[in-house]
């Protein structure tokens, strides 16, 4: 394990882009100063005039006087957003990198890092094996015991740890309003489900395998199969999932085949390993099945959308419905919404709706497809969520919230289904 001085990939050579303390930084602009605070991954800024006095909005003389200097400012602001996201996906790479931090070089460049240490003071971690999280202002267990120093720190992972640890770091986060850069409390432990045969949009696969970490090789239109892998080094073994394109609804999709580990069979995968990649294979379905689009006119195709859209939830959305149990009660349409297996029930006034957790697709009472285009606008964000990144949930409450209320809607779309 070494002395302490092994570095993950993540915090070598990090910029501070311009911010002077953790998360936060601050620009003159003639009289005039902004303050840069980030919160999640987005950064917000704040207007002080000459005197001190915050205002709303750039302040004209900035627009009039300091466009140079305010288009230089909006590039930083976007830059610092880009890195959060970067950041983010290489700390939740740092799962399967199978290396310790030695702890003084994750304190300089991870914990207190001005830009990353917005993202690792929301992560929970383990310093010498002893599970921890940042809260009120230090290093601290369950029980609030401070962890004041160390030798190997790695993130922690739920899989092998109890439940009851599980669920008390979750309400441990809940507690203190810690949203998570990416699911961890509540990341998903699953091994490859019965996938074989899922239809997925050629084009939403391949954007999002790539964004995973796998790479893509077509077939060559006779006997080779497509084939997407992703090599994990510091195991020795890449995992390969072959695909094979279809006909669906005029276009071209993709049937998953069964997934097959090289060069190691499947008992000598580490359980880290095949969770993992069992996880990516949800995703993947998640958000590239046919399910997730608009449902095609009829025949065979519209009952194969059916039964993607409507039917057994993948391992993430599983969790969003743990999530969603979770956080219900504290909504203002709680006494409207129930969760019942696949779906959450809505009571409306003309009717009760089921919304599908996995897709966001909506049922009537007697199994019609109602088709709901939902405003951005319409699909708010609870206060509190458990991590970032789940764009489906909000979808979810936004359909919710509109369907409570169905004597109010006026989409025409919509009116003439109910």
């Amino acid at each position: 394990m070494g002395t302490g001085t092994v570095v993950g990939e993540t915090e070598q050579a990090v910029p501070a882009y311009g911010l002077s303390g953790l998360g936060r930084g601050g620009w003159r602009l003639g009289g005039v100063s902004a303050e840069l605070v980030v919160r999640g991954g987005k950064v917000a800024v704040g207007w002080r005039d000459a005197a001190g006095r915050a205002v709303r909005g750039v302040p004209a003389c900035v627009r009039r006087e300091q466009a140079g200097e305010l288009g230089l400012l909006r590039a930083a602001v976007r830059e610092i957003e880009e890195a959060l996201g970067a950041q983010g996906a290489r700390l939740e790479r740092e799962f399967l990198r199978r290396r310790p931090w030695g702890y003084g070089d994750w304190r300089e460049r991870c914990l207190d890092h001005p830009l990353v240490g917005t993202l690792a003071r929301r992560l929970l971690w383990t310093v010498d094996g002893v599970a921890c999280a940042h809260t009120d202002g230090a290093l601290r267990t369950l029980t609030g015991e401070p962890v004041g120093g160390g030798v190997a720190v790695e993130l922690w992972h739920p899989l092998g740890r109890d439940r009851a640890e599980i669920d008390a770091w979750r309400a441990e986060l809940e507690r203190h309003g810690i949203m998570q850069p990416f699911p961890q409390a509540y990341r998903e432990v699953c091994a490859a489900g019965p996938l074989t045969g899922r239809l997925l949009r050629e084009d939403r696969f391949h954007a999002w395998a790539g964004a995973l970490g796998w790479r893509y090789t077509p077939g060559d239109g006779g006997h080779a199969l497509a084939l997407a892998t992703r090599d994990l080094p510091h195991w020795g073994v890449r995992a390969e999932l072959p695909v094979e394109a279809v006909r669906y609804a005029g276009g071209r999709a993709l049937a998953l085949g069964a997934l097959r580990w090289h060069p190691l069979g499947t008992a000598g995968v580490p359980p880290l390993v095949a969770g993992e990649v069992a996880r990516d294979l949800g995703l993947l379905v998640d958000a590239a099945g046919i399910g997730r689009v608009a449902a095609p006119p009829g025949g065979r195709d519209r009952a194969l959308w059916a039964s993607c859209a409507f039917g057994e939830l993948t391992p993430g959305a599983r969790t969003r419905r743990d999530v969603l149990t979770r956080i219900l009660p504290r909504l203002a349409l709680s006494d409207r919404c129930r969760i019942e297996g696949r779906f959450l029930h809505v009571r409306g006034v003309r009717h009760t709706y089921r919304i599908h957790l996995g897709s966001a697709h909506v049922l009537l009472p007697d199994d019609r497809h109602l088709p709901v285009a939902l405003p951005a606008a319409r699909a708010p964000e609870p206060s509190w969520l458990p991590h970032e990144g789940d764009r489906t949930l909000p979808v979810i409450l936004g359909k919710a919230a509109l369907l409570a209320r169905d004597t109010q809607i006026t989409d025409p779309t919509i009116v003439s289904r109910l």
